[in-house]
């Protein structure tokens, strides 16, 4: 954006754009090759340089905005982000008396578990959003969504008429910083450049003028030091008188939203030239221009068929993964026979040592980057130096009193070190300190897998698979159980927290099993309700993972996809 910036500047200056503008165009074409998702009709938040060079497909509000505002995408492509927030960015309805039903606004992102900054309830962000609706030519989206925003920060919190940064509807913040005048600017720009539509630039000698009145309104009015401007629309007949008090006059970009297919326009009294733009198919626009003036009398007088917006592709919600057989498997059928999977052999670390001070320094970014701390745990703002002390005594107890065997409520046991420090986890890991897989040796055939694994994840790494567990056949197909943040890979040192709002996740919840006390949890959604989710000592998470029984089992391979995460299997039984 900078870089367009700089390429008008020049050629206004006489200069040479061409270095900017082909710097920009790189910019704009590495996104669509880098990013594009055409199965969700959306840029990606971003791509892995290291490791497996992963899209990370869920992309943040600020993804979505900063895109719309820097006019990097087509028509088309704007109109199809704002889809994809309405579709895939958690929506929190805002409610009370007289405030107008079906209102609502936006978490920042869908990401889990919950850190400052990347899932709260933003006003400017909303505001941004919203800002991005209309750039979109989606006036009555965006109306309803600043709408919402003002409501909630102006008019429903605890400091009224203030535009501060996140409001009562953030699970975590709420109000507590309101102090801060994020919203200003953006507040300023949504409504000077969105609802009503004036976006002056006096370098280029211009004043474009797009209107974002709702359909339903008939008449507004704005007094600013800049410029006044009054609309009206009496039945067929569209008025618009714009008095510039800018520093010189500008010529008139004018486009309008198309009422019908046909239209006479004039301005100043002079019939105009105005045109359907043809590459706004989603949000119909009409368009012409008009020399310098101080003044503008716009009159547009529609006629012939309404006009109507051609449908852009529909792409459905991400589907919730179908994770029923792999977290909440049935007890083992009767007759069955649990035989443990010798790990030893694999065993490559103690699970209390995930987090050791230094230990993640390779392979990291040789550019400007926010990764995460040395210690695999933290972030940016205030927690460089976190860390979770975990601690095993309690499951290592549990398995001494029973054999070297840790016994669920469903009848699964798994083979687990006792006290000690002997290796009690197979970690692998995008990290170098780790291989990346694991393989150990199977053999015969069994109705499934069950597993014991502990390891980290992180908010950067959600909506995506961290890492999976494969069972390979002796034909060589394979049975894959994806280790999903946030539906089959939870984190070993809290429990995600589950709201059914920002933070969504519809899926059934596994067995947790507590690493400090040996307790196995039976959970449901409900439990995750609250805000408090460190576990004291960390905890493992209870899997399964489906086989054919009438297939021979060759191998187990453990594996990490993503980078900054540590994926552990600490024990395997076979249900043959």
């Amino acid at each position: 954006w900078h870089n367009l910036m700089a390429a008008r500047l020049a050629r206004l200056l006489g200069a040479d754009p061409s270095p900017y503008e082909k710097e920009a165009a790189l910019i704009a074409r590495g996104m669509r090759e880098l990013l594009w998702q055409t199965d969700r009709g959306a840029f990606a938040e971003f791509k892995d340089l290291l490791g497996l060079q992963l899209v990370h497909p869920a992309a943040g509000l600020w993804s979505v905005y900063h895109t719309l505002d820097a006019g990097l995408v087509t028509p088309s492509e704007a109109w199809s982000l704002t889809r994809y927030v309405e579709r895939e960015i958690p929506r929190l309805a805002v409610r009370g008396p007289g405030v107008p039903e079906g209102l609502s606004m936006y978490a920042s992102s869908n990401w889990m578990p919950y850190t400052w900054s990347t899932n709260n309830v933003v006003m400017g962000e909303c505001l941004h959003t919203a800002l991005g609706f209309w750039q979109a030519g989606r006036a009555d989206s965006a109306y309803d969504l600043a709408r919402a925003s003002l409501l909630a920060s102006l008019y429903m919190g605890i400091c009224p008429g203030n535009i501060g940064s996140m409001n009562y509807l953030d699970a975590y913040r709420g109000e507590s910083q309101r102090d801060f005048a994020d919203g200003s600017g953006v507040f300023s720009r949504m409504l000077i450049e969105g609802l009503f539509g004036l976006s002056p630039d006096l370098l280029a000698g211009e004043l474009a003028f797009t209107p974002g009145f709702p359909s339903s309104w008939d008449r507004a009015s704005l007094r600013h030091p800049g410029f006044a401007l009054d609309f009206n629309r009496t039945g067929p007949v569209d008025t618009y008188r714009i008095d510039s008090r800018l520093a010189r006059p500008v010529a008139l970009r004018l486009a309008l939203p198309r009422r019908f297919a046909e239209a006479s326009v004039t301005i100043n009294g002079t019939p105009v030239i105005a045109k359907p733009d043809t590459d706004w198919r989603e949000a119909p626009r009409l368009v012409a221009t008009y020399p310098a003036a101080t003044r503008f009398e716009i009159s547009v007088r529609w006629s012939g068929a309404p006009v109507s917006p051609t449908p852009a592709p529909a792409f459905a919600p991400t589907p919730p993964s179908d994770i029923a057989a792999f977290v909440a498997p049935p007890a083992p059928a009767a007759g069955a026979r649990l035989e443990p999977v010798d790990l030893a052999p694999l065993f490559n670390d103690r699970v209390t040592a995930i987090f050791a001070p230094g230990k993640y320094r390779s392979p990291r970014s040789p550019h400007v980057s926010l990764a995460i701390p040395a210690q695999g745990i933290g972030a940016w703002a205030g927690h460089v130096n976190a860390t979770a002390a975990i601690d095993d005594a309690g499951l290592r107890a549990s398995a001494a009193k029973n054999g070297g065997l840790l016994a669920l409520p469903s009848g699964v046991s798994f083979a687990t070190p006792g006290p000690g420090d002997s290796p009690n986890v197979a970690f692998v890991s995008q990290w170098d300190n780790y291989p990346r897989e694991l393989r150990a040796p199977l053999s015969g055939r069994a109705r499934r897998v069950h597993l014991l694994m502990a390891g980290s994840t992180n908010w950067m790494q959600s909506r995506l698979d961290n890492g999976e567990v494969l069972a390979t056949y002796a034909d060589s197909s394979t049975a894959r159980l994806p280790l999903h943040n946030p539906t089959t890979w939870w984190p070993i040192d809290q429990d995600y927290f589950i709201d059914g709002h920002a933070f969504h996740r519809p899926e059934p919840t596994p067995l947790r099993v507590d690493l400090k006390t040996g307790l196995v949890r039976i959970t449901t959604p409900a439990d995750f309700a609250s805000k408090r989710t460190i576990i004291p000592g960390g905890a493992a998470t209870v899997l399964a993972l489906p086989l054919d029984p009438a297939k021979e089992l060759r191998s187990l391979t453990v594996r990490a996809l993503a980078n900054e995460v540590v994926i552990g299997l600490m024990a395997a039984t076979l249900e043959r």
